[in-house]
């Protein structure tokens, strides 16, 4: 007869040629998955795609885990402009998460399709998969107000393509308060939200409105700090647009003080869109003559071109028209005249497209 201590050494020594076999097991059994959620999560699209295809066609995954599969899959093939694979994708999503009766998964995959028809710009049946998700998402006792906050987000841009801005605004209204309380009230996330509802008062031309939100954002962003990139980045864009709509609302000595904040923002930012940064020299050169100061706006129109050269159009127009106005004001009459008649090639280089 095997003493007690005999059975438990042979079962350390059972366990202990066992652990790596299981662990190679399980590592083998989950391989496709685990690729595809590195993938994913490092924004490698085309191979979180395959790695997807791939866990999707093992038979050991549940219901709940295919669904999960699906959402990221159909993500996937839209970011690399699969719309039509994309689309298809989601609407297996729903079928499977109708037929599992699971709500939570059924709206989220609705609103991966309204993602996708927003991209194929068919906003009324965006606008239709996005108040689907809604109902479902408010039905339920305890909401996932991130959800809410995402479909209302893509219901007020179904609705302000479709020429229905206040129902979007209202909209929009709704996925800050939703954000709000997903997130909470201090949370760059918010932030993000205001920014947006920020630019639709501005292009409805509710400065006033436009102004508040792009202050409170500024606000977030700065009480959190700004210690990414993507924050600095957010924080210049608003500034931006505080300064623009400052300028259209008259308020023109405000407007070019956050435009040199915003500037100032963007020398201490790593790889900035340069020809973002011209526009906005280009705008506050422009507050510059206006008030008097020609030296000022002069040398920023002079750093402002090289971004704007590449690309010309209309905002190498205006620079080089602003540009010939500074040199005209400075009594080099030559120079204007130069850099007039390169605003008039340059605009209608744009209009022959």
């Amino acid at each position: 007869m095997i003493g007690v201590t005999r059975i438990f050494k042979i079962g350390l020594r059972v366990a202990e040629w066992a652990t790596p076999h299981v662990k190679e097991w399980h590592r083998v059994r989950h391989l496709n998955r685990n690729e595809a959620q590195h993938h994913f999560d490092a924004r490698n699209w085309s191979e979180a795609e395959k790695y997807l295809q791939l866990a999707l066609e093992e038979p050991q995954h549940s219901a709940v885990d295919r669904l999960e599969f699906l959402l990221r899959l159909a993500e996937a093939q839209g970011r690399q402009g699969k719309l039509e694979d994309a689309e298809e994708t989601a609407s297996r999503a729903i079928k499977l998460a109708v037929h599992e009766e699971n709500g939570s998964l059924h709206a989220l995959a609705l609103d991966a399709l309204a993602d996708v028809q927003l991209n194929q710009q068919r906003y009324g049946e965006a606008e239709k998969s996005a108040q689907e998700v809604i109902h479902l998402e408010t039905a339920r006792a305890k909401p996932d107000h991130t959800l809410l906050a995402s479909s209302s987000r893509k219901l007020a841009s179904a609705l302000e393509k479709n020429q229905r801005p206040a129902e979007a605004l209202e909209a929009l209204k709704m996925a800050l308060s939703h954000a709000e309380k997903a997130f909470g009230a201090g949370h760059t996330e918010t932030a993000h939200h205001l920014h947006e509802l920020g630019l639709m008062h501005q292009r409805g031309g509710d400065h006033g409105a436009a102004q508040g939100c792009f202050r409170r954002a500024l606000g977030i962003q700065r009480a959190v700090g700004m210690n990414s990139a993507a924050d600095t980045q957010e924080a210049t864009q608003t500034l931006y647009h505080l300064a623009a709509s400052l300028e259209e609302s008259g308020h023109l000595h405000d407007a070019a003080a956050e435009f040199e904040k915003m500037l100032a923002l963007r020398d201490r930012q790593i790889g900035a869109d340069r020809e973002e940064t011209a526009r906005a020299q280009v705008r506050l050169a422009a507050l510059h003559l206006r008030s008097g100061r020609i030296a000022s706006a002069r040398e920023l129109l002079l750093q402002a071109l090289p971004a704007l050269e590449g690309t010309g159009g209309p905002p190498l127009a205006l620079a080089l028209e602003a540009l010939a106005s500074a040199e005209e004001r400075s009594g080099r009459a030559q120079q204007a005249r130069q850099y007039r008649e390169k605003a008039v090639v340059a605009a209608a280089l744009h209009a022959a497209k």
